[in-house]
């Protein structure tokens, strides 16, 4: 099975595209994360992931969950996201607590799933 890799070329980076992301894109939730997507004129997947501030206060509880929604994404992306590469995502955490790897994993593969659905029906 072939890999998926975050590296610079499908990260989100630039100010306007992730604006243009919340303004015009759409979204789904599940119990801890919500996804933002939006079809971009790229041929490629780009994702960003974000946590807030205000819920966690500490830089390296943001850093830890971040990592765990990005290994999540890239080990769920290539088995359920095959066919679907010209899209913006913006994942955001809005829980409260601390969780656990699987915890986030099913928030993460639930959400591709709902997308998946979504753009392929």
């Amino acid at each position: 099975m072939p890999s998926f890799s975050l590296n610079k070329s499908n990260s989100l980076k630039s100010t306007s595209d992730i604006d243009a992301v919340f303004k015009s894109g759409q979204k789904i939730s599940s119990e801890l994360i919500s996804l933002y997507y939006v079809k971009s004129s790229d041929k490629k997947l780009k994702t960003a992931f974000s946590v807030g501030k205000k819920s966690h206060r500490l830089a390296s509880t943001r850093n830890k969950l971040k990592r765990l929604m990005k290994e999540a994404f890239r080990l769920n992306v290539v088995s359920l996201l095959v066919d679907v590469v010209n899209y913006d995502f913006v994942f955001i955490y809005f829980g409260s607590d601390k969780v656990s790897f699987v915890q986030v994993e099913e928030c993460v593969k639930s959400l591709l799933l709902s997308f998946r659905k979504k753009v392929l029906s």
